[in-house]
């Protein structure tokens, strides 16, 4: 390819891509850092937020936040505000219910009421999400150097301390690294319809490759992120409200149960799913995971749908394989590392939840579920995808 064609061919991907608010770089992460700080019409929201692991330790956040006015939404001109705003508001809410041993049954109106309002206009639910903790929550330390895990921190925790930080800093650098994949998503899937399947191997290793930078991402999760610290001082701020629900006064008075943060709730590993033609729907992952959409943001969701309405590559693989050496070969190897970063999660998951547990039923992913079924139908649901190698 001449590079003039190669130059449009770019352009083509990346008019692609941004129709799905995705940035041919960063992927799912903006494309824009976050910003730093709101308009001062909202600086009561940024006092809170500078001074709220004092306010959560002193257990003085509820009577804080039940004396905020509800604010009107009008000074958020920007996308990048109004990301930060939900930001704010969500982790208010979290704080809020979860501050004191006994949880609350109702959010403080001056949350409440500007978080569902903000929430319903960015198309998720009014709670702390993926969307917000992990994508709308880093800066670059140097802010000309690389969008990698040794040059970013945290904007906004809840307790603080490193190991809440490097919670969330691994999932933001999986999602940098990862952002190498959506335009190679939509290169095989140009592959397929085109029958090029040169191009397809060409494009499966170089996924392969990327899953496997992701991998060796989570695996450094353990290096600053101790599990009983987990357990104990960051998971309980980002889970949902469970059965009967909570309040969100001057909203609406009947409770709304959600599910809280969960990597689950990430359109990467979901966007991959897709492309590749691995099928969750009739297993024990397919109905959370299909939840867990509810939570992305509207465009990304858009994004993974289509590429699950589109043929999976691994019908083509299958049809292809015997008359075309290497393809399946190819394919396999992207499936494998998958499994592989799955089952890496999974352990995580043991040891940062199920063996800091005291009983089953506190032994529960951020998103509220029974993570080892969950977690094991993915696994297997992705193993079943392989397709028999060439002969």
């Amino acid at each position: 390819m001449d590079a003039t064609r190669l130059i449009s061919a770019k352009k083509t991907l990346t008019e692609r891509l941004k129709t799905y608010d995705i940035d041919i770089r960063r992927g799912f992460l903006p494309a824009a850092d976050p910003i730093e700080k709101l308009p001062e019409a909202y600086q009561e929201w940024e006092d809170i937020a500078t001074d709220f692991a004092g306010l959560l330790i002193s257990r003085q956040l509820r009577q804080r936040l039940d004396k905020l006015p509800p604010l009107k939404l009008n000074a958020l001109r920007t996308e990048p505000e109004r990301q930060r705003a939900m930001l704010l508001l969500s982790i208010f809410a979290n704080g809020y219910v979860w501050t004191e041993e006994v949880a609350a049954k109702e959010i403080a109106r001056g949350v409440a009421m500007p978080l569902c309002e903000l929430a319903t206009l960015l198309g998720r639910p009014p709670i702390v999400a993926h969307a917000s903790m992990v994508l709308q929550n880093w800066y670059k330390v140097d802010p000309a150097g690389p969008l990698v895990l040794d040059n970013i921190a945290a904007r906004q925790l809840f307790l603080g301390g490193m190991d809440e930080q490097w919670f969330y800093l691994v999932t933001v650098a999986i999602e940098a690294a990862g952002a190498a994949a959506m335009p190679v998503l939509l290169e095989m899937q140009d592959a397929r319809e085109n029958g090029d399947v040169d191009l397809l191997k060409l494009k499966l290793s170089a996924l392969a490759g990327i899953i496997a930078e992701m991998f060796t991402i989570l695996q450094r999760m353990p290096e600053k992120c101790d599990p009983y610290i987990f357990f104990h001082r960051v998971r309980p701020y980002v889970t949902g409200w469970p059965a009967p629900g909570v309040v969100y006064s001057g909203v609406d008075e009947k409770p709304k149960i959600l599910a809280g943060g969960s990597a689950a709730q990430s359109s990467l590993l979901q966007a991959i799913d897709a492309a590749l033609g691995v099928q969750h729907q009739n297993s024990a992952a397919g109905e959370f995971l299909l939840e867990m959409r509810r939570y992305m943001p509207p465009a990304h969701r858009a994004f993974v749908e289509m590429l699950e309405e589109s043929a999976g590559i691994a019908g083509f693989v299958q049809e292809r394989a015997a008359k075309e050496p290497g393809l399946s070969t190819a394919f396999n190897e992207c499936i494998d590392i998958l499994d592989r970063f799955r089952k890496y999660h999974m352990e995580i998951a043991v040891r940062y939840i199920s063996h800091q547990a005291k009983d089953a039923a506190s032994a529960k992913g951020t998103g509220g579920t029974s993570f080892v079924p969950f977690l094991s139908a993915a696994r297997k649901n992705t193993r079943e995808t392989n397709v028999a190698e060439d002969e």
